[in-house]
């Protein structure tokens, strides 16, 4: 069997993760819901009962005053005391207003975040995540094709399918940008008026040429019409190869890669990760941040590779495919786990070492807010992985790397997590059912669309590749 076919059972496996997805997703809602209304409910009781509070004494002021005013003999004194009372509660009144403006201002600042903003937040972590693993896939395949790499050709297939949920994240991130650019990115508010010292934000206001819409929105025109140009170029390239294999559409293969890795590299991930990203945290920058974030993609890419490989072998496919191919993908998976520690531990030394206020921010809102998440995420992304797929049996064995593969699949989706959320909802209490529905309900989604994808190739191990035979003898 050279062409996948998309069981009716693969299919209802990825439609019933969806629906548990969603059902999730519902149930974190509603808790959340729930727990706003009380919060809520329990504000409006305190507002009340100082409401009652300050009408007693009030009163208990009241009554004090006028037995003073009644007592004879004191008509001086009573004076006196009438005109300090007075200015007692003029000054009163003006520190009341006082506090109450700071209160305000500080709410505005810092209000409590609201249901849209976990909604929001979390789905668009996934999405992101989503989308940077398509990219990802398009930049190995890229850079193996411009290497002359021959041992994934059998695989190149299922790599450009991972590519195919691109059209899907892409149509997902530009609906949040038209609609929810402003729950998102805190550099869309009005913050960059002078002469409203209440919302004027020096720091931003430096930045403006950059960080505006008008901007945002070509680039992000010109990085997704890249994204989809590069897909349909590979797609149009491999598919010819198949029909009528030749050496000029082998070189036309390697031309797509060459502008591909440049494309990606240089335009897509640099911007992409800064505007849809790290503006997420507007005040903050790291020059580490563009392959911080590529590298949790590329290794969560690989991961997903190996488990498409496995479901492949398992239903007959890709019957060449084996423990040496894998071995190779293991070593991906563990080689790109290093370098996203070394990115990771690079940046965080750095910016603690330098203890400048604009950096360390960062990661103050993550250690402070989520310490739990934030020390996790170091020891399901790194120090588990390193010690599993360390020797050379634990990488050529399935049932290692496939518990690795799912581990790093979570653990990379709590990295992006970590890299967005915290923004969105300080203080913690942003982790609940909602991310975890939106996580399975749009894994289920990317897995659909990329099986969906696969079945669209005729030749799934591009048997007709002038170095078929490579990948076929392949080992180490």
């Amino acid at each position: 069997m050279n062409t996948y076919t998309f069981a009716p059972q693969a299919k209802s496996f990825l439609i019933k993760g969806f629906i548990v997805g969603v059902v999730l997703f519902l149930i974190g809602v509603a808790c959340k819901w729930n727990a706003g209304k009380e919060s809520h409910d329990e504000g409006h009781h305190h507002a009340q009962t100082a409401i009652v509070s300050e009408k007693l004494l009030a009163e208990a002021a009241h009554s004090t005053e006028a037995a003073a005013s009644a007592a004879e003999g004191e008509a001086a004194k009573a004076t006196v005391a009438e005109e300090h009372h007075d200015d007692h509660a003029h000054h009163a009144a003006d520190a009341h207003a006082g506090a109450a403006h700071e209160e305000g201002h500080d709410a505005g600042h810092h209000a409590e975040p609201t249901l849209r903003t976990h909604i929001i937040s979390n789905v668009y972590t996934v999405v992101l995540f989503a989308f940077w693993v398509g990219i990802a896939a398009l930049f190995f395949l890229s850079g193996s094709t411009l290497a002359l790499g021959g041992w994934q050709i059998q695989i190149q297939k299922v790599i450009l399918s991972i590519a195919g949920t691109l059209p899907f994240s892409i149509l997902l991130m530009i609906i949040f940008f038209a609609f929810f650019n402003h729950d998102l990115f805190h550099w869309t508010h009005d913050l960059y008026d002078p002469a409203n010292p209440d919302t004027y934000d020096a720091i931003l206001a430096s930045k403006h040429d950059y960080l505006n819409m008008t901007r945002f929105w070509i680039f992000a025109v010109l990085l997704f019409g890249l994204s989809l140009g590069l897909y349909f170029l590979w797609t149009k390239n491999l598919k010819a190869m198949d029909e009528k294999p030749s050496v000029k559409l082998f070189d036309k293969s390697r031309a797509i890669a060459a502008a591909s890795i440049v494309i990606i590299a240089m335009l897509i991930n640099t911007f992409g990760s800064w505007d849809w990203a790290m503006s997420v945290q507007p005040h903050w920058y790291s020059t580490m941040f563009s392959w911080y974030l590529m590298a949790s993609a590329a290794v969560t890419m690989f991961s997903v590779v190996f488990l498409l490989i496995i479901h492949l072998k398992n239903n007959g496919y890709l019957p060449r495919v084996n423990e040496n191919h894998r071995h190779d993908i293991a070593k991906y998976m563990f080689a790109i786990s290093v370098f996203w520690t070394y990115v990771w531990f690079s940046q965080f030394m750095l910016i603690w070492y330098a203890n400048i206020p604009e950096e360390t921010l960062y990661f103050t809102k993550r250690m402070g807010g989520y310490p739990v998440l934030f020390y996790l995420i170091i020891v399901v992304n790194f120090i588990v992985p390193f010690f599993v797929l360390l020797k050379r049996d634990s990488k050529r064995y399935i049932g290692p790397v496939v518990a690795m593969a799912i581990l790093i699949i979570i653990g990379h989706w709590l990295d992006f997590f970590s890299m967005i959320v915290p923004e969105l909802i300080p203080n913690g209490g942003g982790f609940s059912l909602i991310g975890v529905g939106a996580f399975l309900a749009v894994s289920s989604i990317f897995a659909y669309i990329t099986l969906s994808t696969l079945s669209k190739f005729k030749d799934l191990e591009s048997s007709t590749h002038p170095y078929i035979k490579e990948s076929y003898n392949h080992h180490i």
